[in-house]
């Protein structure tokens, strides 16, 4: 199954959501690009893809801050 994976960035001294190519902001701060992350997943993943949402950790690691449920076959 493939994957919409939604990752929170840190670039040009602003916080930035990518998904596949397409930026979202900036958000004012980390908190505030990881919950409209969180949004833009549910409201506009792929039906047929199940959605993830990563976002840097206090050492800069990626990690999974949200998961969708797989899709119904």
């Amino acid at each position: 199954m493939k994957t919409c994976w939604f990752v929170v960035i840190f670039s040009n001294d602003a916080w930035w959501i990518d998904c596949e190519g397409k930026s979202y902001g900036p958000f004012e701060d980390q908190k505030a690009a990881e919950g409209n992350a969180v949004r833009l997943a549910e409201t506009f993943g792929d039906a047929a893809r199940r959605s993830l949402v990563y976002s840097p950790d206090h050492l800069g690691r990626l990690r999974l801050l949200w998961s969708e449920a797989k899709p119904q076959d």
